[in-house]
Order: structure tokens, then C-alpha cells, then sequence
């Protein structure tokens, strides 16, 4: 293969970690993203497990903002293929699709790889809650205390947050930004409780 294109919806976006010819924002139809994915080694450990992003089928065909990262030469695709498989599948149990992606500043559509954890996988834990609200307020507890291998669980949290804020302005992803809230003052307070007297 010569050429790849990745799509990346959540660490991906601010960190994918391997070298790309070019990176281009746009979205996708029919997801939705989620943090019902648990992660015990990047961001997490067996004990305390994270929380990372993972897409839910929509009956609709909202789209969902992200970035495309095209790679391309037989040896580099090999390289990012080999990379991605350890990060995304072996560590983070996720499967791979392909579907189809609309550029921001392009009229062609094509064919991404996409990283997705379904409801089969050991690290799958779905809502906690049928109330959002509650659900929310769940994964950013288990967010503010985990920490993995690359680092804090919120980072990963808020880093995507202010991204996709600066970056993509047209993803408006209400899940993201009110747990990006919560984490950001539960951080705050958690700070505060931890230097008291």
C-alpha cells in the first residue's frame, strides 16, 4: 500500500505520533464519540483504569469532526500501520474500519482507517448512567484520578477540548465540552484539597 489516510477523533487529533505527509480537518457522518472506552496502560493502570474516547453508531447523520492524516510511501504506510496496531489495538483493544471522510476545504470524499472500540471488547464499560448528566459526572471522577504511562488521564481530556475548540470550531460536541468542564474544575478543587494546611 502507497498511500494511507487515518482518521483521528481523539489523541490522535493532538498527538498521533508518527510522521504524515499531510493533515487535513473534516468529519465523518453516522458517530458519535464517547469516553465509554476504559484504558490501563496510556492513560490509566489495571488498578485505576482511564478513560479514552471510542465512536457509538447514530441513527442520524450527524457529523463528526476530526482529523484526516494521509501518509504516504509503502514503507512509512508499514511503519504508521505497525505503530497504530500496537498503540491502538494491542494496548487499546480497538478494531479498525473504514468509512467515508469530507474535507473542510475539499470536494473530494475518501476512504479513512478509523480506530473504533466496540462493545465486545474486555475494556468497554458504556454508560454509567441513562442520565448524560450522571454519566458525566461518573467518567470525570474515574478521569481526575487516573493516571498511565503517557501521562494524566485529564490531559488527554483537555488537550482534545482545546483543540478541536481552536481547530475545528465547526464540531460541536457537547459530551466533550461539558466533560472538559467538569474535569477542569474538579482539577481545580482536587489542587486545592491537596495543598490545604
Amino acid at each position: 500500500m502507497d498511500e494511507l489516510h487515518v482518521f483521528g477523533y481523539g489523541s490522535l487529533i493532538w498527538k498521533p505520533d508518527f510522521k504524515y505527509s499531510t493533515k487535513e480537518h473534516g468529519y465523518i457522518c453516522g458517530y458519535q464519540r464517547r469516553f465509554w472506552q476504559s484504558n490501563t496502560e496510556q492513560r490509566g493502570t489495571n488498578e485505576k483504569p482511564g478513560r479514552v474516547a471510542t465512536l457509538i453508531k447514530t441513527d442520524n447523520q450527524k457529523c463528526l469532526w476530526g482529523v484526516k492524516y494521509t501518509v504516504k510511501g509503502a514503507k512509512k504506510v508499514a511503519q504508521v500501520i505497525e505503530k497504530l496496531s500496537v498503540r491502538e489495538k494491542i494496548l487499546g483493544s480497538y478494531i479498525t474500519i473504514t468509512t467515508k471522510f469530507y474535507g473542510k476545504n475539499s470536494n473530494n470524499a475518501c476512504e479513512v482507517l478509523l480506530y473504533l472500540a466496540t462493545e465486545k471488547n474486555p475494556l468497554y464499560v458504556g454508560p454509567s448512567s441513562e442520565d448524560e448528566e450522571k454519566d458525566l459526572q461518573c467518567i470525570s471522577d474515574t478521569i481526575v484520578r487516573a493516571r498511565g504511562s503517557a501521562g494524566p488521564n485529564s490531559e488527554y481530556i483537555t488537550k482534545l477540548a482545546d483543540y478541536i475548540q481552536t481547530h475545528i470550531p465547526e464540531e460541536m460536541d457537547e459530551h466533550l465540552f461539558m466533560l472538559d468542564k467538569l474535569i477542569r474544575k474538579k482539577m481545580i478543587l482536587l489542587h486545592e484539597y491537596r495543598h490545604q494546611g
